[in-house]
């Protein structure tokens, strides 16, 4: 089964930068353990990108131990992700990031 090629927008560098700084200043190591499971559901991305539809043909997954989630577009027909932001579920629901 050929993998998704995986593209992430300019601002996620961004998104996980505050995210780590963030919850590095909440407790000391948060910030290594939140990009290591953001590289780790990158995986789980290629393999297998079809997660819930939030809105605008967005799928979001939720990270495992952090309240953000992955915000992404498929494009089946050449095996892409194209991941737009990394979005605490904490921040305003109606800031628009399409």
């Amino acid at each position: 089964m050929k993998k998704y090629k995986i593209n992430a927008d300019p601002r996620v560098k961004t998104d996980l930068k505050e995210a780590r700084d963030y919850l590095n200043s909440k407790r000391k190591g948060w910030g290594i353990r939140f990009i290591k499971e953001y590289r780790g559901l990158l995986q789980t991305l290629q393999s297998n990108p079809d997660f819930e539809i939030r809105y605008k043909n967005v799928h979001c997954l939720p990270m495992k131990t952090f309240k953000y989630l992955i915000h992404f577009r498929i494009d089946s027909s050449v095996k892409s992700v194209h991941i737009y932001a990394v979005i605490s579920t904490h921040r305003d629901p109606n800031i628009h990031y399409l």
